[in-house]
């Protein structure tokens, strides 16, 4: 209960590692409708060779199996599953610009501290790293919390690669974060891409949250994407392109005894990045199939944007294995369409989406051996594994969270026994006031269960969030949140709860 006071009383740092590009000149300090009312990201001040700082103070109360779904889900695992939790956050956040070549070289530090009750520690560094950029390139090493790619961060249920739902986990990585133009091209062809190994620091978690004894340590992280704009006609453009990440290496655990060995040597850092089979010396799910658990997601936009308005449509194609890379498991994936209004109103973005995971590119799967030298693709079941049990770093699913995460399975089990879905999402946002905005989420789901564990019923799940969040230039960075959300549901439970959030920032020389 001592914790529970401090964590509510007092507060998090929390700042964004958004810098002006333009060193000669002060960031502008208004604050549009995705930054104000994002419930993870707050802009303070970022004004180079100085040092922000945020303190924030979050408390959810509620009622029900669980704290209601969207005061958990999508914030970068600052969320818990149970019902009453409190956090008290520090961040402090760092820029300076050097000069190199008539070109500045921007490096930026970043600290966030986190002290909370009923999460899933009670101290922790959420977010610890240093990014380096020079021109268009960026040398990032840390834990730091990373985006969906593509995605509306306030509105979307998020990517099924990638997502804004668990802990950011520690990397080193190098990428083009920003759309460049391909040389010779006119400026009709943009590219990003990058490229990063990092590891899992859950080792202890999934012990304690492992009762039925499958679970993996000392676990390996591998990410890489690349994408293309084709921009011919200013006013549209169209991006493609994928992003696959793996987990790889590790010591396994099954039913509570030792298992087997993941590859971690040297030569397997280049069988991940080009995906190959693992050699005599590795494990038989390696041997068997390439090295390590491969997932990722191929990307299809459309954008068209105009002075009032700009509307997009995307896909996002989700894969676990070969099967998923050539689209046997069509249709399954995310599906989305966003409306945004470039001005101040009591509308000012309207986002619809649909998740389909049903396929999973049919209901078998045979690896060839010996005996059956037959290769039978199926059965992807997502977010699942063998060796590595699911797809989640403490709790919380990596990508889109509708796929249950185990947070929710009371520490039975690490496994994910919702991930054959059909959901429909909804989001709009705007002002009430000039200082008053909003944001509310409707969501409905039906699972399945998985291909190996069905559900004996189709499990439904409505869930629903109304957040206002108050900001006045006047105030000096004050901030102040509010948020009403609820569930009936056969997969989380029938939950209601209110959740508040007061946070200050400010800036030192």
């Amino acid at each position: 209960m001592r914790i529970a006071c401090v964590a509510f009383l007092f507060s998090v740092l929390s700042i964004t590692p958004i810098v002006s590009q333009n060193p000669e000149k002060d960031s502008d300090q208004s604050l549009d409708s995705t930054v104000l009312l994002d419930p993870v990201v707050l802009t303070c001040y970022m004004n180079p060779n100085r040092i922000s700082i945020n303190i924030e103070t979050l408390g959810t109360f509620t009622d029900g199996d669980f704290a209601p779904f969207w005061l958990s889900n999508n914030k970068f695992g600052l969320g818990s599953a149970e019902n009453s939790n409190q956090y008290l956050r520090i961040n402090s956040l760092g820029n300076h610009y050097f000069y190199v070549g008539g070109s500045p070289l921007n490096v930026t530090m970043g600290a966030d501290i986190l002290v909370s009750h009923n999460m899933q520690s009670d101290f922790n560094f959420h977010q610890l790293y240093a990014d380096l950029k020079y021109r268009n390139t960026v040398f990032s090493v840390g834990a730091k919390e990373r985006y969906s790619l593509f995605k509306n961060k306030l509105l979307s249920s998020g990517g099924m690669t990638l997502s804004n739902n668990a802990r950011p986990i520690p990397q080193v990585e190098v990428s083009i974060p920003d759309f460049v133009t391909v040389p010779y091209t006119k400026g009709y062809l943009q590219f990003i891409g990058g490229l990063s190994y990092g590891w899992f620091g859950d080792d202890k978690f999934k012990k304690r949250n492992a009762a039925d004894g499958y679970y993996a340590e000392k676990v390996l992280y591998h990410r890489k994407y690349g994408f293309l704009k084709f921009e011919k006609v200013p006013a549209w453009s169209f991006i493609v392109g994928a992003e696959m990440d793996t987990q790889w290496g590790g010591r396994f655990y099954h039913a509570g005894e030792y298992w087997d060995k993941g590859s971690a040597k040297l030569r397997d850092f280049f069988k991940v990045l080009i995906p190959m089979k693992g050699g005599a010396e590795s494990n038989l799910t390696d041997r068997q199939n390439i090295v390590g658990n491969v997932y990722g997601s191929t990307h299809f936009i459309v954008e068209h944007k105009r002075k009032e308005f700009s509307i997009k449509t995307y896909h996002e194609h989700f894969f676990e294995d070969h099967s998923g890379i050539i689209f046997k498991n069509i249709p399954d994936g995310l599906y989305g369409l966003e409306l945004n209004l470039n001005k101040k109103g009591w509308l000012t973005s309207v986002l619809f989406e649909y998740l389909h995971t049903k396929d999973q590119s049919g209901p078998f799967l045979w690896d060839e051996n010996e005996e059956i030298p037959v290769q039978v693709s199926g059965g992807d079941n997502y977010y699942n594994h063998v060796d590595y049990a699911s797809l989640s770093n403490y709790g919380f699913v990596l990508g889109n969270p509708f796929l249950t995460s185990p947070i929710y399975n009371r520490g039975q089990s690490l496994t994910v026994f919702n991930n054959r879905l059909s959901t429909f999402h909804g989001g709009i946002s705007g002002y009430i006031l000039p200082s008053l905005q909003y944001r509310a989420l409707v969501s409905y789901s039906r699972s399945w269960g998985t291909d190996r564990i069905p559900s004996r019923n189709i499990r439904n799940q409505f869930s629903s969030m109304l957040e206002t969040v108050y900001i006045d230039p006047r105030l000096s960075g004050w901030k102040f949140s509010a948020a009403f959300a609820f569930d009936r549901s056969g997969m989380v439970g029938d939950n209601t709860g209110v959740q508040l959030k007061i946070s200050k920032c400010f800036e030192v020389q």
